[in-house]
């Protein structure tokens, strides 16, 4: 005669409860797959659902050094948070950061150190073994209220052929025959957890990368800087500059880190000409002119060897592009000019006339303002020249560095 569980049921047959939670679990695992951001977004995807299925469960990982399991989060209905105890006090049912020695409860040891999946049908056997009798007084069971006393899968979270931790589901209708689908689900939680470990470590990896390179372009530029008296602390103005006017035409954040990198490298190309052109403190002859103008040129082929920075070419190639067609290197006008080009050149030219040059000083910024106004449509794409005049507006200290 077959096993029956708790509810009369046939142990050995498939149960509709049980098909129910596959598809139910299957649903959950493939969310995970599919939203993984961070470890404790998996966290957040596993409470949210096992909640909305009606069981409860939490998730803890093995400390090796320390034989302990840590639990990381716990999937509990409000009721279960918001309800008194029977002392008439709310029981603390969040268990985050809270660890419990593996060889303290026989469970965990089983699940932990045999990588055995474990039915356990009455919690009293965890509760005890967790809060054990203080002398004559009977064992405290503070779990109990919040848990009920609904059986309970314990299965190893498995990955690499390496122990993790523990996954504990709770459910009324759970039976023995829920352990495999358990166990499936439990090194489903496995494969997402070391994947949003993996992701991490990637975002780390490509963060300390992006600050090595953000080092190295500060760098060029500061080598730039002692070269040319004329760039002087130009370079860093106008990037910022730059971004606060690119932000407020509607520039995407992602390409604002593009848009930074070609205004600080905007005048890289100058690293090639040489010091009695770059440094001349009075007008060019035509002859050094010719050679003067080739730096946008020379940023290109130097930049565009480089796959991080080729996104931020534009600027330096393009920023001495007139919109009327008559600026150098290409000679493009119009839209024909790259967009973040367009922008950084009213910033370039902002900046640049209102600082000191060896050749003459700063122009007082009315006639800058009027020259970007009479420009409009020759040098500088309208649109932008209003855009800049809106933001100086409406927000004058951004353009005011």
């Amino acid at each position: 005669m077959a096993a029956k569980n708790r509810n009369g049921e046939n142990k050995g047959n498939p149960q509709a409860g049980s098909l129910k939670l596959i598809y139910a679990l299957n649903a959950i695992a493939t969310t995970l797959q599919e939203s993984i951001q961070s470890e404790e977004n998996v966290y957040e995807v596993f409470h949210n659902q096992i909640v909305a299925l009606g069981l409860r469960g939490d998730i803890s990982l093995l400390d090796e050094d320390e034989n302990v399991l840590v639990f990381k989060t716990a999937a509990l209905p409000d009721s279960l948070k918001q309800g008194p105890s029977r002392t008439g006090k709310k029981p603390k049912v969040t268990p985050e950061g809270f660890s419990v020695p593996v060889d303290q409860v026989d469970v965990y040891q089983n699940v932990t150190q045999e990588g055995q999946s474990v039915y356990v049908p009455d919690p009293d056997r965890i509760s005890e073994q967790l809060f054990p009798p203080r002398g004559k007084r009977k064992p405290v069971k503070p779990s109990q209220p919040a848990w009920g006393d609904a059986p309970g899968i314990y299965a190893p979270l498995v990955f690499d052929r390496k122990i993790k931790g523990m996954l504990n589901i709770v459910g009324p209708e759970l039976t023995e025959n829920d352990i495999p689908t358990l166990q499936v689900f439990a090194n489903q939680i496995s494969v997402a957890l070391e994947n949003a470990r993996l992701v991490q470590k990637l975002q780390n990896a490509n963060e300390a990368l992006d600050r090595a390179y953000q080092m190295t372009l500060e760098g060029w530029v500061k080598a730039l800087d002692l070269r040319d008296n004329e760039t002087e602390g130009h370079t860093v103005r106008a990037a910022d500059m730059t971004v606060h006017l690119a932000r407020f035409m509607g520039v995407r954040e992602e390409h604002i880190p593009h848009i930074r990198r070609g205004a600080l490298l905007h005048d890289i190309g100058k690293m090639a000409i040489p010091d009695n052109i770059l440094r001349k403190p009075g007008p060019l002859t035509s002859e050094e002119w010719q050679i003067m103008k080739q730096h946008p040129k020379t940023a290109h082929t130097w930049l565009s060897a480089i796959e991080y920075l080729q996104p931020a070419v534009d600027i330096p190639y393009c920023h001495h592009e007139h919109w009327d067609g008559k600026g150098y290197v290409q000679g493009l006008a119009g839209d024909d000019i790259p967009f973040w080009a367009r922008i950084f050149t009213i910033i370039d030219v902002w900046d640049a006339m209102r600082s000191d040059r060896p050749y003459r000083k700063a122009i007082p910024q009315k006639k800058v303002i009027k020259y970007i106004r009479d420009e409009s449509g020759k040098l500088f794409d309208p649109r932008v020249v209003e855009a800049f005049f809106d933001l100086r507006s409406q927000k004058p200290q951004l353009l005011s560095a």
